[in-house]
């Protein structure tokens, strides 16, 4: 069958294409169709390239082209987006984490003393806030060797407190007044006393008492020894016997008789010794240990006094002696020291800025007594003493009266601020970000640190 294709070409200026009638076979629409190149006349091999070349580029010209789009101009844009997206992140970025960093030097005046005086009082009220006076006294038993060999008669020594709950009235007793123990030991008053008469408080009896010192009355050392109760000899058979009695109130010691060993000049200065070193630095730790917050212990600042008993003899070289000491001391209130330094160092400060000075350095002074001889008692109202050494007076401008003061302002007004306190030395001021010109207006993104 024949089949007739028609196909319609653009018309070349060259050549002249001729439609013709051809037969094809037929072809089932299932097969691809190929494209028919048309037919021309026979030419030479020159004219039939260039003729193909010539259908080639019109073919070309009839195919649909994508355009190329333009990726310079969609690339700026880009460009332009990412820039301000940065630039905005930066900006609120800068305002959330906007703060400030004021490193500020306080100022710092060196105060040196050489024995100044100073005078601490009770107050009106006659408490102690000024200072105050604490007095430990404790016993020590040292071991000592004693170089003398001595032959001896001693009586035991020590005193009794004395009760009367036979009369409301006093009751007197001579010196030489036999006394005795619960043991049958007799002993002696030393000294005429009279013990005061009882008294009644809602129906209960309250007995009179003294004490008085005893002696026995005999040497040796079967007297020394710590017996609960005494009685008096002349009342035994009478009412006043149970009635007028005695209990001890320091032990019976002293009493030797033989050949003793006592302590020589040299013993005596070991004994002293270990009293003013060993044992008083025990009792000095004891009160360190109980010193109140706020107060200060300066090592001069105390008295020490201890005593041991008259009679030291021992039937062997080596012996425990019983020393017994008492340590006194001034606790000065620190603040009113420090107030009394300013006041004294630093006439010219007044009015606020005296609260933001501080002294360093307090714990480097050295105190003594103005008077050496000085006795610390309970009943004292007035301490002078002088102080040496080398301390700082420091200024602690107030933090948080600052920061309200630099809310919001711009950063080149900070500095006449800081001028304003006489406490600040120097400051260094730092904002985040860089381009701030002004102090946050959020308090706690201030941060001021003093040095």
């Amino acid at each position: 069958m024949a089949r007739i294709i028609l196909e319609d070409i653009k018309l070349n200026k060259r050549h002249n294409i001729i439609l013709k009638k051809e037969d094809v076979p037929f072809v089932s629409e299932s097969i691809p169709k190929k494209e028919i190149i048309p037919e021309v006349p026979k030419e030479s091999k020159i004219d039939e390239y260039f003729k193909f070349k010539s259908y080639e580029k019109q073919r070309l010209q009839r195919t649909p082209q994508i355009k190329k789009s333009n990726n310079g101009f969609n690339k700026v844009i880009l460009f332009i987006f990412i820039l301000s997206l940065v630039a905005g992140l930066v900006y609120w970025g800068g305002i959330l984490f906007q703060k400030v960093d004021i490193n500020i030097s306080s100022k710092h005046q060196p105060i040196s003393y050489n024995n100044k005086q100073f005078i601490s009082l009770k107050d009106s009220n006659g408490e102690t806030d000024n200072f105050m006076i604490m007095i430990y006294s404790d016993k020590k038993s040292k071991t000592v060797t004693l170089t003398e060999p001595k032959e001896v008669s001693v009586n035991s020594t020590g005193s009794i407190t004395l009760y009367n709950e036979f009369s409301n009235n006093p009751q007197k007793l001579l010196a030489g007044t036999f006394i005795a123990d619960n043991e049958g030991k007799t002993y002696k008053m030393d000294d005429t006393v009279t013990i005061p008469g009882y008294k009644m408080d809602n129906n209960k009896l309250i007995p009179g008492q003294i004490v008085a010192n005893i002696s026995s009355f005999l040497p040796g050392e079967a007297y020394n020894g710590s017996p609960k109760d005494f009685f008096i000899t002349s009342f035994k058979g009478t009412s006043k016997y149970n009635k007028i009695y005695g209990k001890l109130k320091s032990p019976l010691e002293g009493g030797a008789a033989g050949l003793v060993y006592t302590p020589s000049v040299s013993d005596i200065r070991i004994i002293d010794n270990i009293a003013k070193t060993s044992f008083k630095d025990d009792l000095y730790k004891k009160v360190q240990a109980s010193v109140y917050p706020g107060y200060i212990l300066y090592p001069n600042a105390m008295t020490f006094s201890y005593k041991i008993g008259n009679n030291i003899f021992s039937k062997t070289p080596e012996t425990a002696i019983m020393i017994e000491g008492v340590l006194s001391v001034v606790l000065l209130k620190e603040k009113n020291l420090m107030d009394n330094i300013i006041k004294v160092s630093l006439p010219q400060i007044k009015g606020e800025e005296l609260k933001e000075i501080k002294i360093d350095g307090m714990n480097n002074l050295s105190f003594n007594f103005t008077n050496k001889d000085q006795l610390i008692t309970k009943d004292i109202n007035s301490i002078s003493f002088n102080l040496t050494g080398n301390i700082d007076a420091i200024w602690n401008p107030d933090v948080e009266i600052l920061k309200t003061k630099l809310i919001g302002i711009n950063k080149n007004e900070v500095l006449s601020i800081f001028r304003q306190d006489p406490g600040i030395s120097s400051a260094l001021v730092k904002i985040f970000p860089p381009w701030q010109k002004y102090i946050p207006n959020d308090i706690s993104k201030i941060n001021i640190f003093v040095k």
